[in-house]
Parts: C-alpha cells; sequence; structure tokens
C-alpha cells in the first residue's frame, strides 16, 4: 500500500457509469407515474422519458430523481468518467446530463422556481446550512425524494434524505441566479445554470447511472 508522507492511500474502485437502457424499468415507471400523482403538473414534469436506440432519451431533475434515484451517478462520478478517457469524452459528448442542483438564496427572481428555491432552503436551514450568493449548495440528484405539491409550478418538490450529497461549493458563486440545475453539457462543461425552467427536457438528455456501488463510496 502507498504512502505519502505516512498517509495511507487505500485504493478505491471506482465505478462504471453508464446511461439507463431499462426498457422494463421504464415501463414500470410510466405506469407508476399515473398512479402516485394525482395533479396534471406533476405528471407532465415527470412523464419526459421515450425509449429510442436501445437507451431511455431526456432528462430533468424530477424524473431522473423519480425513476432512478438509489442508482443515479454522482456529480464526481461522472465527471471523473466523462474525462478519464478518450472512450468516456466520446460517450457523454453530445448529450447533457442532470446531476443536481444549486442553490444560491432563498427564493428565485424567476417565479416558477421561487417556491421550489424557498422549500429547499427550509430543508437546507433546518440542517443548519445556508446557501448564499457567495457560498452556494451543491444538491446531488440521487438520493432525493419527491412530493407532490400544488404550490409549485412544477406540482412536484424536491426532499433531501440522509442519502443525499450536499456540498458547499463556493466556486459556484459568479451566477446569481437562486435555483439552478447541474450539468454535464454536450461539450462536457459543468454548468451550475442550466435553463431556468427545472423540468425542462430534450431528447439529448441521458440519465447517467452506476451499477454495483460499492458501500465504502457512498
Amino acid at each position: 500500500m502507498k504512502t505519502i508522507k505516512g498517509v495511507k492511500l487505500v485504493p478505491r474502485e471506482i465505478p462504471g457509469v453508464s446511461f439507463l437502457a431499462d426498457k422494463d424499468m421504464l415501463k414500470a415507471y410510466q405506469e407508476r407515474i399515473k398512479i402516485k400523482y394525482n395533479s396534471k403538473k406533476a405528471r407532465n414534469s415527470l412523464d419526459i422519458f421515450k425509449y429510442e436506440d436501445g437507451v431511455i432519451k431526456c432528462s430533468n431533475v424530477f424524473a431522473n430523481v423519480e425513476l432512478a434515484s438509489s442508482e443515479l451517478a454522482l456529480p464526481s462520478q461522472v465527471t471523473f468518467a466523462a474525462y478519464k478517457t478518450k472512450e468516456g469524452q466520446d460517450l457523454f459528448r453530445g448529450n447533457y446530463e442532470d446531476l443536481g442542483l444549486v442553490l444560491r438564496t432563498n427564493g428565485d427572481l424567476y417565479s416558477s422556481n421561487n417556491y421550489n428555491a424557498r422549500h429547499l432552503y427550509e430543508q437546507l436551514e433546518h440542517r443548519g446550512i445556508k446557501p448564499s450568493k457567495e457560498s452556494p449548495v451543491l444538491i446531488s440528484l440521487r438520493g432525493l425524494a419527491l412530493e407532490e405539491d400544488d404550490e409549485s409550478s412544477y406540482g412536484l418538490v424536491h426532499l433531501l434524505t440522509d442519502e443525499t450529497q450536499i456540498i458547499q461549493a463556493p466556486e459556484l458563486s459568479h451566477l446569481r441566479n437562486g435555483l439552478g440545475r447541474f450539468c454535464l453539457d454536450w461539450n462536457l462543461d459543468l454548468l451550475s445554470y442550466w435553463y431556468r425552467d427545472l423540468a425542462n427536457s430534450s431528447a439529448y438528455g441521458r440519465v447517467a447511472v452506476v451499477k454495483n456501488f460499492p458501500s465504502g463510496n457512498k
């Protein structure tokens, strides 16, 4: 085992990241949202996926959570997989992957996001975390849950759980919107302001998942 100045370097398995391509999982998801969610707003935010060319296409920060929260890849896993080899770069280039949410303020001047921003801010505050313009908070999609809420423009709000990865990230302070999507875009750029509309989706979206995730790397 290697050491640097007496510090042990423990080898860690880097799990593979891929795009979700489980057609049966998608069918079950589509049936579930018809039963689970009552409002048209919520179903419109969630019913975005299509199975085509052997992969599930489209992506947004609500549907990804409802479809595959426990299997979603963390931002660090996606960026490692996208940058480490030419094969990874070729896989991710040309698509976009929703990886998380970035919250900067208690509310958002963009009215459609204002309620959701305040709802997330309150949950973070209860955990002793206060997002600010100078020190925004990055919230991974994996580990989040959803709740139907008619006060939201999207019919849905995100709920933090014990599995949610939350990182205070001053590096994201240069943009001033209240609540935004954190994505890897088709040019392999990481963006913390990806469409004001949290439910927006296109066929270039992909759901990045990790299989057989080692329990020690959560």
